[in-house]
């Protein structure tokens, strides 16, 4: 699936063959995504599977005891556990940045995935870079300086939503970055007063894109998102 040619902007879906597409299409329904909506509750049966075309969808988790936080933009999806038979979300699910998502009934989206080879294969494919994104993260926020791990998270959220203006709590950072959120509240004060960023009430804008550049950690590219 190409952009040009009229189809969704998520770009999971922008990778169907033309005919999946066609059979997906029909049952993908345009919504709007408010911040702070739930989707879905820790524990609730999944009702919908979501993709993104424009800002971000979070996922609150907990791993050995510790909270946790993922993050999908349009380069994913929301509901992967779906195709693996699993009815129930171990994550709190919650609009992190409006913008809108296509979602289909998690029933229906079982039924494509049996005659859509791609949609198989894009799901697959998108469970491994979460995976790998898991694992870099990890190695990252082992080895590198909490300005650069910060750095890096920024920008990558940046590039996930679509926008500069990111919706983000000191504490939401600390999770994100594996930092304590004194740690987050010192490195932020720093890059703010620098005018790399401004941020209040929970609500940060990146004002220097190259500077974060300057500070963020090689980990920055080696994710293959669009750049804003």
């Amino acid at each position: 699936m190409k952009k040009s040619n009229g189809r969704a902007a998520n770009q999971l879906l922008a990778d169907l063959s033309r005919s999946d597409y066609r059979n997906v299409s029909p049952h993908l329904k345009s919504i709007t995504l408010v911040f702070a909506d739930v989707l879905t509750e820790r524990n609730a049966l999944v009702s919908h599977v979501y993709f993104p075309t424009s800002g971000l969808i979070a996922l609150h988790t907990a791993t050995i005891g510790r909270p946790s936080l993922a993050m999908v933009g349009s380069e994913g999806m929301v509901g992967a556990s779906v195709a693996a038979g699993i009815a129930t979300s171990e994550a709190l699910i919650v609009v992190q940045g409006e913008g809108a998502a296509m979602r289909v009934h998690a029933r229906r989206f079982r039924l494509l995935l049996k005659r859509s080879p791609t949609l198989q294969r894009q799901i697959h494919r998108h469970t491994v870079d979460l995976l790998r994104r898991a694992s870099q993260t990890a190695v990252c926020n082992d080895v590198h300086r909490t300005e650069a791990r910060l750095a890096r998270c920024l920008l990558e959220t940046s590039d996930r939503a679509g926008t500069r203006d990111l919706g983000v709590t000191q504490e939401q950072l600390a999770y994100l970055i594996g930092a304590r959120r004194s740690s987050v509240s010192i490195v932020a004060t720093s890059m703010r007063y620098r005018r790399l960023i401004s941020y209040a009430r929970g609500h940060l804008r990146i004002t220097d894109r190259k500077g974060l550049r300057q500070l963020a950690c090689a980990c920055y590219g080696a994710e293959s998102l669009p750049r804003r």
